[in-house]
C-alpha cells in the first residue's frame, strides 16, 4: 500500500476515470429509459422489468469496463515503477489498451453470462461467484498477454481456494464501483 502513497499523482490520476464513466453511464441510462418512452412503449409490468434489466446490463457493461481498464492501467503502472522507468496516468492507460482487444472480448465474456445469471433471481449466487471469480481478468490480459478466454480461465485459476479474500480486497472496491453508476443514473431520473 505504500506505493499508492509515495505516488498519490499517478494512482489518483489513473482512477480519475471513473468519474467522467460514471456521469456517462447516468446519461446513457436516462436516455435508454427516456427514449423508450419517447417511441411509446410502455415501461409498465411486464416491460418494466425488461427494461430495468437492459439498463443494468448497460450501466454493468460500461462500469465494469472502466473498473478493468483502471485494474488494466494500475497494473501496468505498477510494472513500469517495478522495472524503474517513469510512468504517469495517460501512458499506463496507453500500456493497458494495447491489449485492448482481449480485455474488452474477456469483459464481454464475463458480462454476457453475468447479465443473463443475474435475469433469474435463482442464478444471482452464481453470478457473485463469478463476478469474483473473473476480478483478475485485466491483470491476466495485461501483465501475462492472455486471450479473452485464456485471461478469464486465468483468473479463474488465481482466484481458486482464494475466492473470499479476493472479494474481500478487490471485490468490495468493485461493488463500490458497481453500484455508482446505477446510483448515480437513479439520482439523474
Amino acid at each position: 500500500g505504500r506505493i499508492y502513497v509515495e505516488r498519490p499523482k499517478l494512482f489518483l490520476g489513473i482512477g480519475l476515470l471513473l468519474i467522467p464513466l460514471g456521469v456517462v453511464i447516468s446519461i446513457v441510462q436516462a436516455l435508454v429509459l427516456g427514449g423508450f418512452g419517447l417511441a411509446g412503449v410502455s415501461a409498465t409490468g411486464e416491460s418494466a422489468g425488461a427494461l430495468v434489466l437492459l439498463v443494468t446490463a448497460i450501466g454493468t457493461t460500461l462500469t465494469v469496463l472502466g473498473f478493468a481498464l483502471v485494474q488494466a492501467a494500475t497494473a501496468c503502472a505498477l510494472t513500469e515503477l517495478d522495472a524503474g522507468r517513469r510512468i504517469g496516468p495517460m501512458r499506463a492507460y496507453r500500456l493497458a489498451l494495447a491489449r485492448g482487444r482481449p480485455l474488452l472480448g474477456g469483459l464481454a465474456v464475463a458480462v454476457l453470462l453475468w447479465v443473463l445469471l443475474d435475469a433469474t433471481a435463482v442464478l444471482v449466487p452464481v453470478a457473485i461467484w463469478l463476478s469474483v471469480t473473473f476480478m483478475l481478468l485485466a491483470q491476466a490480459v495485461v501483465l501475462e498477454g492472455r486471450s479473452a478466454v485464456g485471461g478469464l480461465r486465468r483468473s479463474f485459476e488465481l482466484v481458486r481456494g482464494r475466492w473470499f479474500r479476493v472479494a474481500s480486497l478487490v471485490g468490495v472496491g468493485a461493488v463500490v464501483t458497481i453500484a455508482a453508476g446505477p446510483l448515480l443514473g437513479a439520482l439523474l431520473i
